[in-house]
């Protein structure tokens, strides 16, 4: 039964590694955030990260994530990549008609060989409406 939440999900990984490469390059460029309050769009780090702080997704506080001005550390933007690819490895392994319980459990299995254990836990969304917020909240669709 893990096997095929696995291949499906390692399959939505590897089809996206080069977009993920390409997001670590520009996050290392300062070319994805703009360093304002929001970013290009129009995200407000400090009130997602509280948000999502409190489905405790987050293995470190939001003032380790976010700088008073409502940019995002380092750490921060490293967390909030984290939870933005798996949404989008999430999205498309629902798109192939996996159940968001086994979903959610694949991201979980993913987050340590992705170097994202130590930012984010992904089995701790519960509900199809806290995925939905995620979705929204980081403007996949």
């Amino acid at each position: 039964m893990i096997k095929p939440i696995f291949v499906v999900l390692f399959t939505c990984f590897m089809m996206t590694f080069s977009v993920m490469s390409s997001v670590s390059v520009a996050f290392a460029q300062g070319t994805l955030f703009s360093g304002n309050k929001t970013a290009p769009s129009g995200i407000d780090w400090n009130t997602l990260c509280n948000d999502v702080s409190q489905m405790y997704i987050l293995l470190q506080p939001c003032s380790d994530l976010t700088n008073s001005n409502g940019t995002l550390t380092s750490a921060g933007q490293t967390t909030m990549s984290c939870i933005s690819n798996g949404l989008s490895l999430g999205l498309d392994a629902l798109h192939h008609g996996m159940s968001l319980s086994k979903v959610i459990f694949g991201l979980g299995l993913l987050a340590q060989p992705t170097g994202c254990g130590e930012f984010i836990n992904m089995n701790s969304i519960e509900t199809a409406s806290q995925f939905q917020f995620l979705i929204q909240a980081f403007n996949l669709h």
